[in-house]
């Protein structure tokens, strides 16, 4: 288990590196949205009621395993839009459009209720 902070922080050194182009901030803004988005149809482990999710909130191993993809596609969307926003000062744009990973997300996103939703079984 690891705070959402440590997660990102991760991500920016170890995984990506110089491959990054967002301020830590951003890319923690985008994995507090996958876990908000997650935690409308699963219950996250360490999340109190009532408790904001934030940068300081646990994760399980598992839950980042079904968060992970969303925040990346949410930080390479992030990304294009930056480097897009830059094509009217002359710089050259690289990888996918904003639009082509806008539909992968949505996809992610439609498949996300079927593949965390639990509901124990309660026979009588």
């Amino acid at each position: 288990m690891a705070s959402l902070a440590s997660l990102v922080t991760r991500f920016v050194d170890s995984e990506r590196g110089a491959a990054n182009i967002l301020p830590l901030e951003s890319v923690t803004a985008q994995a507090v949205a996958a876990v908000s988005f997650y935690a409308g149809f699963a219950e996250l482990t360490n999340l109190d009621d009532g408790g904001e999710i934030g940068e300081g909130v646990d994760i399980t191993v598992s839950e980042w395993a079904e968060i992970r993809p969303l925040f990346v596609l949410y930080v390479e969307r992030e990304t294009a839009l930056q480097m897009e926003a830059t094509r009217g000062l002359g710089a050259d744009v690289f990888g996918r459009s904003s639009s082509e990973i806008g539909g992968d997300i949505t996809q992610l996103e439609a498949d996300m209720p079927r593949r965390v939703f639990f509901h124990p079984v309660i026979t009588v």
